[in-house]
């Protein structure tokens, strides 16, 4: 949805999980962002403890609105938003344990409004590269895709996403019709989670997977992340795939049965594009 003087709304989208220790932080940081309007939709997951509070005090100051109903999970939580969110905005996923830099949902919306111009009426998904700091805050890696071993321009299409995920769901921007899709196509999975979902949902479908090489937040690694990252050598990826052969297997199965579930891929596909990227990552 586009506002007045090019001014575009986002509906920030954020599920919590017993964050106070951070929760504050992201949430100035969300309402710093520039040159966009900003509506921030909170679930919280069942938290106990002040989550909840700090929810009320900033729903009191007009600064966002929140929901909770029972434990059901990230997966769940962030599904939950889509479907609760307004109609006819734009849309970005937000963990509670992050801080945005005040240009991301720009810098964001400016690449979606080019890809949008270039292909009228599909559903979009725009990522970002993040910093990745330590609980202070600290600089680990100035890139997380480099760290990782990740190459965006790369894992654009269905076959590669299946294999390999680099649209972290905490820097996903999507359109109203990337929406609409995720919510249709949607089957209820253990095997990946809501950006994994997202991602292959709107690639397989003929959507497009774009990105912005550039940090626009910094991932914060501590004791209770969810997902973190970590640090990628080639050689020492090779050694550890072949030490823990069963683990890996075992893995790629459930991610190969995971994407089945949103596509079509077959097991000789996977075991193709997953080796070529390997290679040539």
């Amino acid at each position: 949805m586009q506002t007045a003087h090019n001014i575009y709304k986002v509906i920030v989208l954020l599920s919590t999980y017993n964050g106070e220790k951070y929760l504050q932080e992201q949430l100035e940081s969300l309402i710093a962002q520039e040159g966009v309007k900003v509506d921030i939709l909170v679930r919280d997951d069942g938290s106990k403890d002040s989550t909840t509070a700090i929810l009320n005090e900033w729903q009191e100051r007009g600064l966002l609105k929140w929901y909770s109903t029972t434990n059901v999970g990230c997966c769940k939580s962030f599904i939950s938003l889509l479907e609760t969110a307004d109609d006819g905005a734009y849309y970005a996923y937000c963990d509670q344990d992050d801080v945005w830099l005040p240009n991301k949902l720009k810098l964001s919306m400016e690449k979606m409004v080019a890809t949008e111009t270039e292909n009228p009426g599909k559903p979009i998904i725009i990522h970002t590269d993040m910093n990745v700091v330590d609980e202070n805050l600290n600089i680990i890696h100035e890139s997380f895709w480099r760290s990782s071993g990740l190459r965006p321009d790369i894992l654009k299409t269905f076959p590669y996403l299946c294999t390999c995920n680099s649209v972290n769901g905490c820097t996903i921007v999507m359109n109203s019709e990337a929406r609409k899709l995720i919510l249709d196509k949607y089957v209820e999975q253990e095997t990946i989670i809501h950006d994994v979902i997202s991602a292959l949902t709107v690639a397989y479908h003929g959507g497009i997977i774009d990105y912005i090489d550039v940090p626009t937040m910094l991932y914060r690694q501590h004791s209770n992340n969810v997902v973190g990252a970590m640090q990628y050598n080639k050689l020492q990826a090779i050694k550890e795939r072949i030490g823990n052969i069963g683990r890996v297997f075992r893995k790629n199965m459930d991610t190969f049965k995971g994407a089945n579930k949103i596509g079509k891929i077959s097991i000789f596909s996977y075991i193709y594009h997953k080796i070529k990227y390997l290679i040539i990552r």
